[in-house]
């Protein structure tokens, strides 16, 4: 699975950092400006549980757009050094939207998003009642129309360890699988399966 690098514009979007922030594939990079000389303590708490995964770069000259430059340099460098990353920019600022576009436009994976809980890694990982779990399992699916798991086993897997990054116990995965069934979303036929209703359209 690709290294999901999140990269936080802090002058734009404060987010608390979630809990499912804590997960092998991700890294958290926060862009501090020059101003804010201050972060709240349950930010930086946060952050250091993370360790090595967790960075804070500090723009230490004020100028237009200064912090939006240090993000595009920061993604153009680790697009660089690896191929295996996808990359969230967290701000509500539309002027990233041409950079993601034309990452896209070179097979980069990039996306930006208005706050962490709009991702859909963290948000799947967040997920904890039974009805916010299987809203998550069917969003993954239907993103994955023309490459989904053909049988129950790899389906139960990759549930598992891609969709809800190996935050739910194989009992938990086993609900989740009777619920798409007892909905008549997917049928198991022997080891096959076969998508139906929403998954099907």
């Amino acid at each position: 699975m690709k290294t999901q690098v999140i990269l936080v514009d802090w002058e734009n979007v404060q987010p608390e950092l979630l809990p499912a922030l804590n997960l092998a594939e991700v890294k958290v990079l926060v862009f501090v400006g020059p101003n804010q000389s201050k972060l709240p303590t349950d930010i930086v708490t946060a952050m250091q549980k993370l360790g090595d995964k967790a960075s804070y770069i500090t723009i230490t000259k004020q100028g237009k757009d200064a912090l939006d430059m240090h993000i595009a340099f920061y993604i153009g460098q680790l697009a660089n050094q690896s191929a295996n990353c996808y990359f969230h920019v967290v701000s509500k600022d539309r002027d990233y939207d041409p950079l993601i576009a034309h990452l896209k436009e070179l097979h980069i994976g990039a996306a930006r998003w208005p706050d962490l809980e709009s991702i859909p890694l963290l948000k799947r990982a967040a997920a904890k009642t039974p009805k916010d779990r299987l809203d998550a399992a069917k969003e993954w699916l239907l993103e994955r129309k023309a490459n989904r798991p053909k049988t129950i086993k790899t389906l139960s897997n990759s549930l598992k360890t891609s969709a809800f990054s190996g935050q739910l116990s194989d009992e938990e995965i086993g609900v989740l699988l009777e619920s798409l069934q007892l909905l008549q979303l997917i049928v198991v036929q022997g080891q096959k399966i076969e998508y139906l209703g929403i998954l099907n359209a």
